[in-house]
């Protein structure tokens, strides 16, 4: 192997033809900030057409979570993480792969993979180094401009019901992959794990009113995304964008987990009040 190689370790299943599963390992050219997903599409691409795996999930900006598994048995994302030499790629949870690096995204979270010595629900600040501000403003920058053509074409009332739907599959989607991730679905994690994911970087100041077991409540005081979307000459498209798939990943993340918001900071308010309740507690 060249000094300009690296080797990707991957894992393969294929239950039509294998008895178990098991890892093919490749030679994949090396360049400066590839991610774990560059290294697949070269596999893909050049090496091997039967390998099995998310295919930029439909965003390639960690958006959807679609690709989330794990790099060097650390949960990530595909498409955000990097890669800096020899690399073994693996599903999320083997014994949920449907095939390779695709698994069974619905009944992932009633059955975790846990390896030995492993803590289960592993720190959410291991999922990726790229905020979800960033995240944000890369996907304003690059789909309004085809919203706004697409509203040209197709007129506004129609474009944007069918913007919200597809935002809020992406977002229900990416609410299950976080579940998965966190290592569990109660308020608790909620709120340790998953909302600082969402402030990171300081994109949030939050004043927490209420933390328990079944409830909890919490002011958003300051929204860097909305500076962001304001700053970009973007305000007009920052809730739809942003501010209302916090519904579906709430409950991608947890259905019985019950949201209610009057107001954000998006829409002119001076705070976002976000109250969560579990229904069956």
């Amino acid at each position: 192997m060249s000094a300009d190689t690296i080797k990707a370790k991957v894992f393969r299943f294929d239950p039509s033809a294998d008895a178990e599963s098991h890892y093919d390992t490749y030679e994949v050219p090396f360049e400066e900030g590839m991610s774990a997903m560059d290294v697949l599409d070269y596999i893909y691409q050049n090496l091997d057409s039967t390998l099995a795996y998310y295919d930029h999930a439909g965003c390639s900006l960690g958006i959807c979570g679609r690709c989330t598994g794990r790099i060097d048995g650390k949960p990530g994302l595909f498409c955000q993480t990097s890669v800096d030499g020899d690399v073994t790629l693996e599903p999320l949870s083997k014994e949920k792969a449907l095939k390779d690096l695709v698994i069974d995204k619905d009944s992932l979270g009633k059955q975790r993979e846990t390896a030995a010595g492993e803590q289960e629900g592993p720190a959410a600040s291991d999922i990726d180094t790229v905020s979800t501000l960033t995240r944000r403003e890369i996907e304003a920058l690059i789909s309004v401009p085809l919203i706004e053509a697409f509203i040209e074409e197709f007129g506004r009332e129609k474009t944007l019901e069918v913007v919200e739907k597809a935002i809020a599959s992406l977002a229900r989607t990416a609410g299950t992959a976080l579940r998965d991730v966190v290592g569990g679905d109660t308020l608790e994690y909620f709120q340790n794990k998953v909302l600082p994911l969402f402030g990171k970087g300081g994109a949030l100041d939050v004043e927490v009113l209420d933390t328990t077991p079944s409830r909890v409540a919490f002011n958003v005081t300051r929204c860097r995304y909305a500076d962001m979307y304001r700053k970009c000459g973007l305000e007009n498209f920052g809730y739809i964008l942003s501010c209302a798939r916090d519904y579906s990943l709430i409950e991608g993340f947890n259905p019985k987990i019950k949201f209610t918001r009057t107001q954000t900071i998006m829409e002119g308010a001076d705070f976002c009040d976000f109250r969560l309740s579990m229904e069956d507690a």
